[in-house]
């Protein structure tokens, strides 16, 4: 079976590559690979590596470059999903899914009716960023750590991104960076995802926005649509948040070309 290794990108030079730390002892102590063997690495930024292990230490392998391509296996559509974070582990499962699909990107989202509330309170746009916060800087670390895993685990090259916990009121400010902007309605009236087909050929940057278990309420909801957000609707069955976060993106993949 095929097996893709992680090195830091910064890790990475013109004829050779190094890597440390637990990625290193995963290939050593658990795969058991040696001198002169070859593996494949990838640097989440997009290139794919076949290296020739020139040392095998416990914490450090350092590899000869033996080829290079860049972005196999990724999508033409950059997507980002702006999720609702919902408790437990569900995000953990949303950014390991999303990742093997072919997402881009996660903004992990609070609205008025998500459950997890990072802040306390629903912060103003104006005050600090939390990620001064040492619990938040530990729950992105672990959401990276989980979409490295998938990164490697479905074969893709690029590492998505994983920004920081924000707001629906700062999420609207980012609405302008983006060629067309969906979010989950389960109003009879909201679009179907096969409406917007038309869109595929010229609209490359998609931002898919997905609320809570409750649903965004009136007010946030007119707020997207005001900013140029798009109601889609997702079928007549009421999914999980989770579930729909992964379920919009699938859609959304399968009708730009890059699944199915």
């Amino acid at each position: 079976m095929i097996t893709f290794f992680y090195v830091e990108p910064e890790n990475v030079g013109e004829d050779n590559l190094k890597i440390f730390g637990e990625e290193a002892m995963h290939i050593t102590t658990v795969l058991r690979y040696k001198k002169g063997e070859v593996i494949e690495v990838v640097d989440g930024k997009g290139g794919k590596y076949k290296v020739m292990i020139a040392s095998a230490e416990k914490n450090l392998i350092e590899g000869k470059i033996l080829s290079k391509t860049l972005l196999e296996n990724e999508p033409k559509v950059f997507l980002t999903l702006a999720q609702s974070i919902g408790k437990g582990m569900k995000m953990d499962w949303v950014i390991e899914k999303g990742t093997e699909i072919g997402v881009s990107s996660f903004i992990p989202l609070v609205t008025l009716r998500t459950s997890v509330q990072p802040f306390g309170k629903l912060r103003m746009v104006s005050e600090a960023s939390p990620l001064g916060d040492e619990k938040e800087k530990a729950r992105l670390k672990r959401w990276r750590r989980v979409a490295i895993s998938s990164m490697k685990q479905s074969l893709r090259s690029v590492l998505p991104d994983i920004q920081k916990i924000t707001t629906l009121d700062e999420l609207l400010l980012k609405v302008k960076d983006f060629d067309l902007v969906l979010f989950g309605s389960l109003d009879e009236q909201a679009k179907k995802i096969k409406s917007l087909a038309r869109f595929k050929k010229t609209l490359k940057k998609l931002l898919v926005i997905v609320g809570p278990e409750g649903g965004f309420t009136e007010e946030e909801k007119q707020k997207l649509i005001q900013a140029g957000a798009i109601p889609v609707n997702l079928g007549k069955r009421r999914l999980r948040t989770e579930t729909a976060g992964i379920v919009f993106c699938s859609l959304v993949l399968y009708e730009w070309g890059d699944l199915g």
